[in-house]
């Protein structure tokens, strides 16, 4: 019986923000793959790198080469939103590439006929140290 309580009010909940109008709603986020138009970062993906790793520091580990593939949302307005780590190269790198994504200027938005849309973007980042 606690069950079916419990269930009925996530069914009431569900329903009064479903009616709501401030409660936000989702807009669609398309794949870089099919968008007309890809999101960029000021000056293009190299402008990017050297953004990225002006502010990167690398892991104290000696001949180590792995990467790090991050995605995140670049919104309509070209902000940088809902960053994930993919794959992690470890020594912290991920978590720090995540601050340094969150931290970038605002994108040039994708756009899909002609309007910005919201694009999920991947984005792999080489980690290489030296001896």
């Amino acid at each position: 019986m606690k069950h079916v309580f419990l269930f009925l009010m996530f069914l009431a909940t569900t329903a009064i923000f479903a009616q709501d109008e401030n409660f936000p709603v989702e807009e669609t986020v398309y794949r870089d793959s099919i968008v007309d138009v890809q999101p960029e970062f000021p000056g293009g993906i190299d402008e990017f790198y050297k953004f990225f790793y002006a502010q990167f520091k690398k892991p104290n580990v000696p001949s180590f080469v792995d990467k790090i593939m991050l995605s995140f949302v670049v919104e309509k307005d070209g902000s940088i939103d809902d960053v994930r780590i993919v794959h992690d190269a470890g020594f912290g790198t991920a978590d720090q590439a995540v601050e340094i994504v969150r931290q970038s200027p605002r994108w040039t938005p994708g756009s899909k006929d002609g309007q910005p849309v919201r694009v999920l973007h991947t984005l792999p980042i080489a980690v290489v140290t030296e001896d």
